[in-house]
């Protein structure tokens, strides 16, 4: 018994204690703070991602339906992907006249690390309408249908800003998700009599 109360008032035992729980204190907020990092700067990441990858590929798909210069591109699309993309270079629509198109698009997921300089998204694109006419009265045939696609798009941090450097076909003419109609004879009247 009279050992334990000698622990007890050791100086060196309560110098000893004392460091832990700093230590073991810091450790803990340490850990905790850089896991908010981790997180906002994913969140962060993810934003930018959904803000480049939704208005790139519309922009790319404006300037193929309406032949319209790539300049604008360059905010979005890394050079290297431009000049290699098959369907922005392939002038498909170059003899219409598009008046009008409805885009959609749909998201599935992101894959970005805090720490990463690549990302990756998987996007669905679709053009179920395209209103146009043909410029010259020579031009054969309907105005081409626009291919729905399941991309991965591929993302590269460059100097701070993230650029679309690649897709990948996943699935051509992917099914598209049937959402239900909302059945309004259900709905109840909130009005008060």
């Amino acid at each position: 018994m009279a050992k334990r109360n000698e622990n007890q008032t050791n100086p060196l035992g309560v110098v000893r204690r004392s460091i832990w729980y700093v230590l073991r204190t810091v450790l803990i907020i340490s850990l905790l703070l850089g896991l908010a990092f981790a997180v906002f700067t994913e969140g962060m990441y993810i934003s930018n991602m959904f803000i480049i990858v939704t208005e790139g590929m519309e922009l790319r798909a404006n300037a193929v339906l309406e032949n319209d210069s790539t300049n604008d591109l360059r905010q979005y699309f890394s050079q290297e992907f431009i000049d290699s993309d098959e369907l922005l270079n392939s002038g498909a629509y170059q003899d219409y006249a598009i008046e009008s198109f409805d885009y959609r698009y749909s998201i599935k997921g992101f894959r970005v690390l805090p720490w990463g300089k690549t990302g990756t998204v998987t996007y669905t694109e679709r053009i179920p309408t395209i209103i146009g006419t043909p410029i010259q009265d020579d031009v054969a045939g309907p105005l081409p249908q626009w291919e729905s696609v399941k991309y991965k798009v591929q993302l590269t941090k460059v100097d701070g800003s993230w650029l679309i450097s690649g897709l990948i076909v996943l699935e051509e003419n992917p099914e598209e998700e049937v959402r239900p109609t909302p059945d309004y004879s259900q709905l109840q009247s909130s009005a008060v009599h």
